[in-house]
């Protein structure tokens, strides 16, 4: 890291109004951080809250992913095979999304939609983007094998190996694309954390609503609550409603 000038001032006054929100924001105002002033540019990053913020998040995440990907092989396989035959190559997807400190990332799924999923259509489907609101089952887009894998989120198993390599936890704010994020929802506290392969919004009552939106002031209440509890919770949250298919 390159040195600046540090100071320590509030996290909220560094948040952008629209984010502003007394759920949100303001909860986690009471956190300091350091600031970094690097040509003209400041840059925020969280001081350590703690043994599991500091440290133990990272080393929970390696210690549990290893065991994952050693299970979920055998699933990942018959996944990539499947989809190999019903949509030939180019089977697993590398999106830029935004990480932690808002540097990006190359994110891995598998892709469960043809390759011409605009075009070539012969009823012209101008239905919801996946990039402003969640993922819907009813997607006509999808292949029936997609909407399978959906269900039970195989799609998003590879994130195991984001997991592995650091660009992500296995709890935390879902990463959203690069290309659909202001600069105003780069600043947001979701930021302060690697993103999840799952998080607080995926196992809230507010997920079905489909409006990523609603979950910006779940994700900043986790920041500001972190805890290696909550993220166990989530966790077995997540494997209930995987084991009851509404990962749709």
């Amino acid at each position: 890291m390159v040195s600046g000038q540090i100071s320590r001032r509030p996290l909220s006054s560094f948040i952008p109004l629209p984010y502003s929100s007394p759920v949100g924001v303001s909860a986690i105002g009471c956190m300091t951080f350091t600031e970094q002033r690097t040509g003209g540019q400041t840059t925020a990053a969280p001081s350590p809250t703690g043994w599991y913020a500091s440290g133990g998040k990272r080393i929970f995440d390696v210690v549990t992913v290893l065991p994952m990907i050693v299970l979920a092989a055998p699933v990942l396989a018959l996944a990539a095979l499947a989809l190999r035959i019903k949509l030939g190559p180019g089977i697993l997807l590398r999106q830029t999304r935004v990480g932690r400190d808002a540097d990006e990332f190359d994110m891995l799924k598998f892709r469960t939609m043809e390759h011409s999923r605009r075009l070539d259509r012969p009823d012209g489907f101008e239905g919801q983007d996946r990039r402003n609101t969640h993922k819907s089952s009813s997607d006509p887009r999808h292949t029936r094998l997609g909407r399978m894998l959906r269900k039970f989120s195989i799609d998003e198993l590879p994130q195991l190996l984001n997991v592995l390599k650091g660009d992500m936890s296995l709890v935390g704010p879902r990463p959203q694309l690069a290309e659909r994020s202001s600069p105003s929802f780069r600043a947001h506290p979701r930021h302060l954390v690697r993103p999840g392969l799952t998080g607080p919004f995926q196992v809230s009552p507010l997920r079905s609503k489909g409006d990523l939106d609603a979950g910006l002031d779940i994700d900043a209440g986790y920041v500001d609550a972190l805890n290696m509890r909550r993220d166990l919770s989530f966790l077995v949250g997540t494997f209930v409603a995987l084991i009851k298919g509404t990962g749709n």
